[in-house]
């Protein structure tokens, strides 16, 4: 099996100020903690990018968001291109501003996709709030994904995995934190 594990690094961080990769928490910038999770839960001959924007020095490559759609969409739909074209199993999404997130999240997140060949989505074990973003997709739904996307019509994340019938995996609330200000920072 092989895996495109994908770090969302695009958008604006107009609510943060700055960019997100480079905020620190507990010492370590948000990209470095996302790096090291995601090399940690990958397997040898997977591959990992970043999405939506170059940072200076990163091992990986960028995979820029496609220009006709926008948001999170963006990412999405160029990843999902880049997963189909090299015969990916799986691609992993997940956005850069969750930096306590785990590396032994992503396996389960991994473990459940493999078995299931579908879109699996994070959520919240006791407040069922769901992360839209933090996601799975098995190879078998990639054109399903893609055309919804293409379609135009749904402008959110949430929106595109609900028309998609995606399952939900539960996770600690405290691991699924998405840090959008400065102050929510530790």
């Amino acid at each position: 099996m092989s895996s495109l594990w994908a770090i969302l690094n695009g958008g604006q961080s107009s609510r943060f100020g700055s960019p997100k990769y480079l905020a620190l928490s507990n010492g370590e910038s948000f990209f470095d903690l996302a790096a090291k999770r995601t090399s940690d839960a990958s397997n040898a001959g997977d591959r990992i990018v970043l999405s939506g924007g170059p940072i200076v020095d990163s091992p990986f490559d960028v995979v820029e968001d496609s220009a006709k759609y926008a948001g999170p969409l963006a990412g999405l739909h160029a990843l999902l291109q880049v997963a189909t074209n090299a015969q990916n199993d799986v691609l992993f999404i997940q956005p850069i501003d969750m930096p306590v997130l785990q590396s032994r999240h992503l396996r389960l997140l991994r473990d459940r996709v493999v078995h299931s060949n579908g879109i699996l989505v994070a959520e919240s074990q006791l407040s069922k709030d769901r992360h839209w973003v933090l996601a799975a997709v098995h190879c078998s739904r990639y054109e399903e994904v893609i055309t919804h996307i293409e379609k135009e019509t749904y402008g959110s994340m949430k929106n595109l995995w609900s028309a998609c019938a995606c399952e939900f995996l539960a996770f600690p609330d405290e691991f699924l934190v998405n840090v959008n200000y400065p102050e929510q920072v530790s």
